[in-house]
């Protein structure tokens, strides 16, 4: 499977109604699909595509509101949507805003994301399909390191990415 290139940053997205905006001025620190059933629920779809980002270079415009979830990693994540149009836009770690996980949907061209990993993998649906050179977990990981380090053996940074 060839993967499409990385396009250089900034990122840009929103929600459905186009009352919130975010932009991402970094490069991603992944691009991860969760297989959970919280996830499945909350995206209406067989996983949540979800781009792991640095905080200090996310910013956004826009009334959101958020909805504390304990995940089922044990963590607690802070899950933002539009005020008006409810759009799942991102999710933090309760209470923190360094690292930030924007939902790869609603970003204004998705076409170049294909996960570089997978967590809950054995939750997933029978009809996904995992690119050969994914990580996947069956579970939640430990810590997030292993996916960021698949994600720039994948994506090697280069001079003209962030």
């Amino acid at each position: 499977m060839k993967r499409p290139p990385l396009p250089e940053a900034p990122y840009s997205g929103g929600c459905l109604c186009g009352a919130v905006r975010y932009r991402y001025n970094a490069r991603p620190l992944a691009l991860n699909a969760c297989h959970c059933s919280d996830c499945k629920k909350l995206s209406g779809s067989s996983f949540f595509a979800v781009v792991h980002a640095k905080g200090d270079a996310f910013t956004f415009a826009g009334d959101v509101t958020y909805y504390r979830k304990t995940a089922d990693s044990g963590r607690q994540v802070d899950i933002h949507r539009c005020v008006a149009c409810g759009t799942r836009l991102w999710h933090t770690p309760s209470g923190s805003t360094a690292l930030v996980f924007f939902a790869a949907g609603t970003l204004d061209d998705p076409t170049w994301f294909v996960p570089t990993s997978h967590i809950w993998a054995a939750r997933a649906q029978p009809d996904v399909v995992f690119a050969p050179d994914a990580l996947i977990f069956d579970g939640a990981p430990a810590d997030r390191r292993a996916i960021w380090d698949r994600f720039n053996l994948i994506y090697p940074a280069t001079a003209g990415h962030i």
